[in-house]
């Protein structure tokens, strides 16, 4: 248009309208872009999820770890201060024993207290009717033949029943 005279600085185009057959496929392609973007986006989602989802178990086992941990380290200590406190008072009671008693050695003493808890273990468990405790000899000879002793505690119990 120079040529003319005329000098062109824009064209400004207000509407646009192509072949029916071009806008199908600019929509096609636009739709799968979109497509494309939804899926991966999907994807994304489901991925973070997972992550989120195992991250919150392993926290939770750590925690269930750590305090079952915690539970058993005391539980220990617990068995230990009643061993210990079980220690004291046999040996508060071996040396009032020792003072007040003459001419009895501290381990015979301690024979009488064990055999006094066996007695009392035994009272205790033929007290309940619905005991199912086998009691073998448990010497270190009667160890060797365990499937003998066995045989003769189940005969012995089926005898008390009839």
């Amino acid at each position: 248009m120079s040529s003319f005279g005329y000098e062109i600085l824009a064209t400004p185009i207000t509407d646009i309208e192509p072949n029916a057959e071009v806008k199908r496929a600019m929509n096609e392609i636009n739709k799968a872009k979109r497509l494309r973007v939804a899926a991966s986006d999907a994807g994304e989602a489901t991925k973070i999820k997972a992550i989120k989802e195992a991250e919150a178990e392993a926290s939770r086992t750590e925690i269930q770890a750590k305090a079952s941990a915690e539970a058993m380290h005391l539980s220990g200590v617990g068995i230990a201060r009643q061993r210990q406190a079980i220690m004291e008072g046999l040996r508060e009671s071996v040396n009032a024993w020792g003072t007040e008693v003459d001419d009895v050695p501290p381990n015979q003493v301690l024979d009488l207290m064990i055999v006094t808890q066996y007695f009392d273990m035994m009272k205790d468990v033929g007290a309940s009717t619905k005991s199912n405790a086998v009691f073998l000899d448990h010497s270190p000879g009667a160890l060797s033949d365990l499937a003998t002793n066995i045989n003769k505690g189940f005969i012995g119990a089926t005898k008390m029943n009839r």
